[in-house]
């Protein structure tokens, strides 16, 4: 994997979970340049200015926390960085993941053999029902077997940024859909049926998040959920509803 250019987003004082991420890498024989993670907790008047705050009311339901804009500035430079210095494919991973054995062998395959035509390719799932699929819908269409695993796309979100993979493409689609921040990074990529991002996994799930790294993101202040005004509250219902019509028409022009 060595002509693969790989990232790990790391807060520049979090030698804790550098020390971790780098000890993983070298024990799988992978090699990966550790960027600057953009502190959410010091964010400056250009970062904030990027922020929709009407439109995160309206599709997110809630405004956004700093550490969630912070996090979503990390992931959409470094596609910056990718359209800027003609990165051809990208494995972006975050700091707080347990990473398999088997991951460097489904990374090769996949970059070996171009089809199918993904642009993105999660290999971590915060949904339950995704990562224990029990029905097509979650579970998806196995199209690529792979000696470890499986690539499947799915029809439905994916949630989790742990690792992925990224063409170039994917990230110009994502710097085109994502000027506006309005949601969090994973979440935006989700929107498949307005940004042109088919969701792609690998199954079983070669990532997973450690559960004893205390989040970055942070709990969500229990003010965010209540006293919201009744049009925004109007608003969201007419987008929640906009979002299940446009699912479902997706969903007809891309059977197979």
């Amino acid at each position: 994997m060595s002509f693969l250019r790989s990232f790990v987003i790391n807060l520049e004082h979090d030698h804790t979970r550098r020390a971790h991420m780098q000890a993983q890498l070298e024990a799988l024989g992978m090699q990966a340049e550790f960027v600057p993670a953009v502190n959410g907790r010091a964010l400056c008047a250009a970062d904030y200015a990027l922020y929709d705050r009407q439109k995160a009311l309206r599709i997110y339901g809630v405004e956004m926390m700093d550490t969630e804009i912070g996090c979503y500035l990390s992931h959409y430079r470094l596609y910056e960085r990718m359209v800027r210095e003609a990165i051809p494919v990208a494995l972006i991973m975050e700091d707080d993941i347990e990473i398999s054995p088997a991951f460097p062998g489904i990374i090769n395959e996949l970059i070996a053999d171009p089809t199918p035509p993904w642009l993105t390719v999660r290999f971590e799932s915060l949904r339950g029902r995704v990562r224990e699929a029990k029905t097509t819908k979650f579970k998806g269409d196995c199209v690529k077997q792979l000696h470890n695993a499986g690539l499947y796309r799915l029809h439905t979100h994916v949630l989790g940024f742990g690792a992925y993979l990224i063409r170039r493409e994917g990230a110009e689609h994502m710097l085109r859909y994502g000027q506006r921040i309005f949601m969090p990074i994973d979440q935006t990529m989700d929107r498949y049926w307005e940004n042109g991002i088919t969701p792609y996994i690998v199954r079983p799930l070669p990532v997973h998040q450690r559960q004893d790294f205390e989040s970055r993101i942070g709990a969500r202040p229990p003010s965010r959920h209540v006293g919201q005004p009744l049009r925004v509250q109007i608003a969201r219902r007419a987008q929640r509803l906009s979002d299940g019509l446009h699912k479902r028409l997706h969903a007809l022009r891309n059977r197979d």
